[in-house]
């Protein structure tokens, strides 16, 4: 992996897709059994620009955070702006941690860059504790 593309790539993940899941999380720590239709579509959306950019060793974890997102999205056509479950939750978590991870050793040899973009990441990392609205 080139400087530019893990900076596009880990970037992209962190701000973007990431970021996306976070929002969804803090705005379901305050109305729990709903997420707002524009949260989900802004989280597919990041889930296929990352989706188009990224060919890792984490692919099958993109893959199953995919799946995760189609099974909400068919209990949208059931109940209106259903949250993700408890379980969805973790489960995505864990894989957006694998995909942390995998991209973290794939950039291994741009320690300057990782450290750059993860202080501006307004969201920090999969791995850090998740914050939820202040407002509960």
């Amino acid at each position: 992996m080139t400087k530019s593309t893990f900076a596009t790539v880990f970037t992209q993940f962190l701000n973007g897709y990431w970021g996306a899941f976070h929002e969804a999380l803090e705005a379901q720590s305050v109305t729990p059994s709903r997420l707002a239709g524009s949260l989900f579509k802004a989280l597919q959306s990041e889930h296929r620009t990352f989706e188009a950019m990224y060919a890792g060793p984490a692919e099958g974890a993109l893959d199953s955070l995919g799946h995760i997102w189609r099974e909400l999205e068919t209990r949208r056509y059931q109940s209106p702006d259903p949250g993700l479950t408890h379980d969805e939750i973790i489960k995505a978590r864990k894989l957006f941690e694998k995909i942390y991870t995998s991209l973290v050793r794939e950039g291994h040899e741009f320690p300057a860059l990782r450290n750059t973009i993860l202080q501006h990441a307004p969201h920090s990392t999969p791995k850090a504790p998740l914050r939820t609205d202040a407002a509960r």
